[in-house]
């Protein structure tokens, strides 16, 4: 087969089917924390590989990368880097005109970039750690290239095959990509008939059950199920309704103020939004709690045939950012369903579809890997913890572009109240402000220094 076609057919999956490719294979490959640094376009290619590391004497050397980058003759390469140090740039905007003229596909870094601005001018994909602003320039040399490398606990040689998109980073050993292409493609197919089955109302239990995707395994997959209604039976009471037009004109912010305010700890930490969501996302919480999956392995997501409209999933599965508990399944379905959104105290995957659908999804960060067989729900609608957070069934969930705040059901009423009085006297300031006022003096009028204050 020739290189164009592999690489075409690669193009064709994403990380996330890939990446259960090599799971059903047993084979290594999905690196988490490899991000893309700017909004770049998913790149596939095959690995020339660079060693960096720390300079240790003061002698003149020649820039790293840059011979690597111009032995480069062909328009399939994807430049990989390991031994990035943290806060210490390995890629600049230089080399990555550099790169743009010598048609690399992109760069993927175990490492830090800088100038990253530079990159984006010229659409010149970067995936890695992170940003900096500190040169590599007295700090790290290029140690070696087109040799076996260490990257986020896979081993990549030279010419392997890479694909990146924003969930994240695999690489696919040479010798195996046909193999690892034609399982993806079978995955690819099956998922497919899962959504469309989702979309035709087909209880997720039933789509997502271990028969559904042992059945990726068979060279001729069995049809799906006959498409049922597409509704949701499941309600939402009138205190709920009535709890969550409290909150309908408020933000994270002014919740977040009034929970100070009021002693009550309710911030979740690290569990930021997907994208930068326009709208407030309020709700009941449902409430669901991962273990590590036992022998053999339980359900990962049958509880959604259980949330009502409107409700938020709020999925505690430790914080663990090594495999998902949410895909584009569960959010195609958790759409049809009218559920108002997701926080997850972990990983999610196939943000793709997440994004273009808006379906409102927070969490700890994004990975591609299934959590299929390494996790399993261990309980549904009891306390659990988000983000340093308790949270019970029923409480009630802000979340927006800020993050994710988490209201005691039995305080909600004295909470919202609160939060009105907040942003009623932050809405003064502003306008005190607009109408030629000083900061100072519109603060000390309205009490802003108290707004928040325990009292």
């Amino acid at each position: 087969m020739s290189q164009s076609s592999i690489l075409d057919r690669l193009s064709s999956l994403d990380t996330n089917t890939v990446s259960d490719a090599l799971d059903f294979l047993g084979l290594k490959g999905a690196t988490y924390g490899l991000r893309p640094l700017w909004d770049c376009p998913k790149i596939v290619g095959r690995a020339s590989t660079v060693k960096v590391g720390p300079k240790t004497d003061a002698a003149p050397t020649t820039h790293l990368l840059t011979p690597v980058i111009d032995a480069v003759t062909t328009d399939d390469r994807i430049l990989v880097i390991s031994g990035g140090i943290d806060g210490v740039s390995c890629w600049g905007d230089i080399i990555a005109n550099a790169s743009k003229q010598k048609h690399i596909r992109g760069t993927i870094i175990d490492g830090m970039s800088r100038d990253i601005d530079g990159s984006r001018e010229v659409g010149y994909p970067v995936y890695g750690r992170g940003v900096t602003m500190i040169s590599a320039r007295n700090r790290l040399v290029q140690v070696d290239s087109g040799t076996p490398l260490q990257v986020r606990g896979v081993t990549v040689h030279q010419d392997d095959y890479v694909i990146a998109d924003r969930c994240g980073t695999v690489f696919v050993p040479a010798q195996r990509i046909e193999e690892v292409l034609e399982l993806g493609e079978r995955i690819d197919r099956r998922q497919t008939r899962m959504v469309e089955a989702v979309r035709a109302g087909q209880p997720v239990s039933e789509v997502m059950h271990d028969k559904q995707f042992e059945a990726i395994r068979e060279s001729s997959p069995s049809q799906t199920a006959a498409p049922l209604n597409n509704g949701n039976p499941k309600q939402p009471s009138a205190e709920d309704q009535e709890l969550v037009a409290l909150f309908a004109d408020s933000d994270t912010p002014g919740v977040s103020d009034a929970l100070d305010k009021l002693g009550i700890p309710g911030q979740a930490f690290g569990v930021m939004p997907l994208t930068d969501y326009k709208k407030v996302t309020v709700g009941p919480a449902f409430t669901v709690r991962y273990v590590p999956a036992s022998d053999p392995p339980g359900s990962v997501g049958d509880f959604i045939d259980e949330v009502a409209i409107g409700d938020v999933v709020v999925i505690d599965n430790g914080g663990r950012t090594d495999c998902t508990v949410w895909g584009d399944i569960m959010t195609q379905y958790a759409g049809l369903r009218d559920i108002a959104g997701t926080v997850i105290d972990g990983v999610c995957r196939d943000v793709n579809r997440a994004i273009d659908d808006d379906y409102p999804l927070f969490t700890a960060g994004r990975w591609m890997r299934t959590g299929k067989d390494r996790v399993q729900v261990g309980g549904v609608n009891e306390s659990v913890g988000i983000g340093r957070v308790r949270v019970n069934p029923r409480d009630i969930v802000v979340a927006d572009a800020n993050g994710v705040v988490i209201v005691p059901r039995d305080r909600a009423r004295e909470v919202a109240e609160v939060a009105r009085k907040i942003e009623k006297s932050e809405a003064g300031i502003r306008e005190m402000i607009a109408g030629g006022a000083t900061i100072a003096k519109a603060r000390e009028k309205l009490g802003y220094h108290t707004l928040q204050r325990k009292g």
